[in-house]
């Protein structure tokens, strides 16, 4: 299990200097020695205010937190304001921050002056907290730390970490090794029972199992979709449940709305990743302990089939006319039904999700996505659906817009007439987008009763650099690049024609045998040598090992006998 190691510098700009970015750099260094550097992860934040302490805590689940800077006894640590000045934090709020943490954290280390009276408090809810008993010199600190994490790092216990950051100081002559001060939790009755209760027997020997969530600050979909896993304990179990805003959103009945998986870094509309549960072990015992084993013994594992149905967003413009529907629960929807009302324009926060609906489309089954067809609600609502399509079919002729009848015949207009034909066929909307608000009713797995839920979602008309309703990649391609190779050049044949306003799009597979970073340009050219090229292109190639033999007979397939 990764212990992962939260240190907060504060250093504002009305107090003394202070060397903490050496400290930081010190103790990362020792880590990365150790021989257990692979069970630590060391996050370094600094000019830390107040905010950025209680986000800390919640973004990382530290096990281990390490705040350096300024004390100021009975005033408090000092963390910045927005102005960069000094900002005491009261005793009981600091204190009262851990405890709401108190399930993750193991030990909290404050390395600043005069702050044993904050430790004292923290104690009550962590079961290893250090402070200082008196002023401490920045040498001082800086070696207590360095002392402190080499042991740490080399498997020892908190207890002797803290002895040998002590002996650290004293080793370089600094009559400062007695102001540290370890504090170790006084447990009640009830916390040792329950602790006792769900450790190994064995006397003075306990253990305590919680969870932690992962980092979660570089995701920025918001925190309806961030996935937290929440502990629930009581004197006889533990429950861990995982939590999403937008599930329980989607449990309430809605309204939901579209959700971006286009520029999310998972490919999915939810930041996730699977448990991680945390296991504190305590010896107050005499002798060492070797853990070697962890045993699960699993009573019961069940699907959890509860449906869960998003609205994918057409954050790039491509699906004008559809409703784009994706299943991310573990069962098939059945007999599912669409009922909304049309109103014109991308409304944020419409109203009345409520019946009679105008319009009704129904999806015998939804496996993993579906795009449901909404263009003939539109035509009802006054869209001219037949003249929008003949007008994207059409094209530029020496200054005029063609377009191509029914009857066989040409119709020639002007690039004002045009848009005013187009303006015309979009009748009430105007912006190219309508948006549906209503409900969505299914069945889930057998046995299931129905269920509804709310939504709204923009739908477009036209797709962005186009005209009309969508077109797919007119054709795709593919080439194969070396995996190891210098100023090389591969061409791809391709038949494309444009004409005037006219726009297309094409694919390009790229193939590689092993995963593989490759830089380059792309250059179109046509026949009469014209040439557009690309900005420079870097581009991180992944393939599976497992799938070697694979890839490398799809890129060069083995020849046969005959040949």
């Amino acid at each position: 299990m990764v212990r992962k190691i939260l240190f907060l510098a504060s250093n504002p700009t009305d107090t003394a200097r202070l060397r903490l970015d050496k400290e930081v750099r010190e103790v990362g260094e020792g880590l990365k020695r150790s021989n257990e550097r692979d069970q630590f992860d060391l996050v370094s934040k600094f000019a830390v205010r107040v905010d950025d302490l209680r986000r800390g805590l919640l973004d990382y689940s530290p096990r281990i937190v390490h705040f350096s800077g300024h004390g100021n006894g009975s005033g408090g640590i000092l963390l910045e304001n927005e102005q960069g000045l000094a900002a005491e934090v009261p005793d009981e709020a600091l204190a009262g921050l851990f405890e709401l943490c108190a399930g993750q954290i193991e030990c909290v280390i404050l390395n600043a002056c005069l702050s044993d009276q904050q430790a004292n408090a923290i104690a009550k809810h962590i079961p290893y907290v250090i402070g200082m008993n008196a002023s401490v010199s920045d040498e001082a600190a800086l070696e207590f730390a360095v002392g402190f994490y080499d042991a740490l790092g080399a498997g020892r216990s908190i207890k002797d970490a803290f002895q040998f950051g002590r002996n650290a100081i004293a080793l370089k002559g600094i009559p400062e090794h007695l102001t540290p001060v370890l504090i170790k939790k006084r447990l009640k009755a009830a916390e040792r029972q329950r602790l006792e209760s769900s450790y190994m027997p064995g006397r003075d020997v306990y253990m305590e199992v919680s969870v932690m969530n992962e980092d979660a600050s570089s995701w920025n979909h918001g925190n309806d979709t961030t996935l937290r896993y929440s502990l629930d304990r009581n004197e006889k179990r533990i429950r861990i449940a995982a939590n999403i805003g937008y599930l329980a959103t989607f449990d309430g009945g809605g309204p939901i709305a579209p959700l971006d998986y286009v520029h999310s870094p998972t490919w999915c509309a939810f930041k996730w990743d699977f448990p991680v549960l945390d296991f504190k072990v305590l010896n107050n015992g005499q002798t060492p302990l070797f853990l070697t084993e962890v045993v699960f013994d699993i009573e019961e594992s069940s699907p959890d089939v509860a449906p869960l149905l998003t609205i994918k967003k057409d954050t790039q413009q491509r699906n004008a006319g559809d409703l784009l529907l994706v299943n991310e629960g573990w069962c098939d929807l059945t007999d599912l039904t669409v009922s909304f009302h049309l109103l014109p324009g991308k409304l944020e926060t419409p109203t009345g999700f409520g019946p009679p609906f105008e319009h009704l489309i129904s999806v015998p089954v939804l496996g993993d996505h579906a795009e449901v067809d909404v263009v003939e609600a539109f035509r009802q609502e006054g869209v001219d659906v037949d003249g929008l399509i003949l007008l994207g079919n059409g094209k530029w002729e020496q200054g005029n817009f063609v377009v191509q009848k029914g009857d066989g015949s040409e119709e020639r207009m002007t690039d004002a007439e045009m848009q005013a034909r187009w303006k015309k066929c979009l009748g009430p909307f105007h912006d190219e987008v309508g948006t549906l608000v209503g409900e969505i009713s299914f069945t889930g797995c057998a046995n299931a009763s129905r269920r509804r839920v709310k939504f709204f979602a923009p739908v477009y008309l036209a797709n962005r650099n186009r005209l009309g309703i969508l077109k797919p990649p007119t054709f795709g391609y593919d080439i194969a690049f070396d995996s190891q190779n210098a100023n090389y050049q591969r061409r791809v044949q391709i038949s494309q024609e444009l004409q005037p306003g006219e726009a297309d799009r094409f694919t390009v597979k790229v193939a590689v045998a092993q995963s593989s970073l490759h830089r380059f340009r792309a250059t179109l050219r046509d026949v009469s040598g014209m040439s557009l090229q690309s900005l420079p292109i870097e581009m991180n190639c992944f393939v599976p090992r497992s799938r070697r033999k694979v890839v490398e007979n799809a890129i060069n397939p083995p020849q046969t006998k005959n040949q």
